[in-house]
């Protein structure tokens, strides 16, 4: 086959609750201790083990907290890690770490023979040197997780029969082959691997020649049977990406964010009405849908129910009204030659943060959304320092 197929917790209001969409891993009170969560120490300054009370309800605290992942990729010894890491927005002290161990064939790790560039994984594990990782990254990335962040989505193949299965890995390293054996028949050919908000089910597309549409959208149980519901069909395919409250899944070229009130959905840099009941809502073929919200760029998210924010061609930031007759906002960082690229909001939409790139050198900045703001460099001491420039901020809420 060629695969060319390829927020959130808490609400939305005052503080830092959950944004509308986004990427995070969360580990149980067990896994915080074993998987090596760490602290500062207030006497030494140095890591020291998370307690099981530094995490709300077995996982990562539910706000207050910027997420970010890491893969270490595949090679020929090892099948590759995902690692997973929580922080205090204002302190940077790490409050939560998981790490997420790979299956040897699974899409995307960034192994030499890996040809599905295109899955979601591949975001986070094929190291691009050029183009730093962006929100519509970030959105893909988070729809790999259930609700509470406690197993990852993931396409597996076999190398002999080409055959693509979709199931879910655990922060043990278990892999669950959601696909299975069917016997004699079809190759499977499934792909683009998504879980459903509260974790139930893993959605996917799935590819069969000889069709007139022969693209499905589809989901798998991760209890019972694990028979697949075909929830819609096409010519093509593009990217799953999860939005949450309401919980949806969105067949979509980028990225999607739905506004903090519900009511309407960003994606591909349009906007829309958030169907009142179809689970699947395929972007693509919305005859509604209102093109070149982010004229000259790409949007990042929603500041408010009204507002969004937009990265633009020189690199800068710009929010936008939606109401009719609406201009762009003044640039919102000073002037500079740096590719920077927006990942997440807070929760508040007062804040947001975003990837710099300065010729090889890649950091974190916050920044107000307010226009002519001066940014503030996330510094990699302590703990942040084991973060690499292909680390993505996966969720601030």
């Amino acid at each position: 086959m060629a695969h060319a197929m390829g927020r959130t917790c808490g609400k939305h209001g005052t503080g830092t609750a959950a944004t509308a969409l986004m990427l995070v891993l969360a580990v149980g009170m067990t896994a915080c201790s074993s998987a090596g969560g760490d602290q500062v120490s207030a006497e030494t300054g140095e890591d020291a083990p998370l307690s099981p009370a530094s995490v709300a309800d077995g996982g990562f605290p539910e706000r207050d907290l910027i997420v970010t992942a890491i893969c270490t990729p595949a090679n020929a010894a090892d099948p590759g890690m995902v690692t997973v890491d929580g922080w205090d927005p204002e302190s940077w002290k790490r409050l939560a770490h998981a790490k997420f161990p790979l299956p040897p064939n699974a899409v995307g790790a960034g192994g030499p023979d890996d040809t599905h560039a295109s899955h979601a994984l591949s975001d986070l594990c094929e190291e691009d040197t050029i183009t730093p990782p962006d929100a519509g990254n970030v959105t893909r990335l988070r729809s790999l997780f259930d609700q509470d962040f406690t197993k990852m989505a993931v396409v597996t193949e076999d190398p002999q029969s080409g055959a693509s299965h979709v199931g879910y890995v655990d922060r043990s390293g278990t892999f669950t082959d959601l696909t299975g054996d069917k016997g004699f028949g079809n190759t499977p050919q499934e792909d683009t691997a998504t879980f459903w908000p509260d974790g139930s089910a893993v959605w996917f597309v799935s590819m069969e020649e000889g069709r007139p549409n022969p693209y499905r959208v589809a989901s798998r149980s991760v209890t019972g049977d694990h028979k697949a519901v075909v929830h819609g069909e096409g010519e093509d395919w593009e990217y799953l990406t999860v939005v949450r409250n309401p919980s949806r899944v969105v067949r979509t070229g980028d990225d999607a964010h739905v506004s903090p009130n519900g009511e309407r959905l960003l994606a591909g840099n349009r906007v829309m009405a958030v169907p009142a009941d179809a689970e699947l809502v395929d972007v693509l073929e919305e005859p509604g849908a209102e093109q070149g919200i982010c004229p000259d760029a790409t949007a990042v998210g929603w500041i408010d129910d009204d507002t969004v924010l937009c990265g633009t061609n020189d690199y800068n930031f710009r929010t936008l009204d939606l109401s009719a007759g609406a201009k762009p906002s003044a640039p919102i960082l000073p002037e500079n030659d740096h590719v920077n690229r927006g990942m997440v909001i807070s929760p508040d939409g007062q804040r947001f943060a975003f990837l710099s790139q300065e010729g090889t050198s890649r950091d974190f900045y916050l920044s107000s959304t307010k226009p002519k703001s001066t940014p503030t460099k996330v510094e990699k001491t302590g703990s942040l320092s084991a973060l690499s420039g292909t680390a993505v901020v996966l969720e601030w809420r």
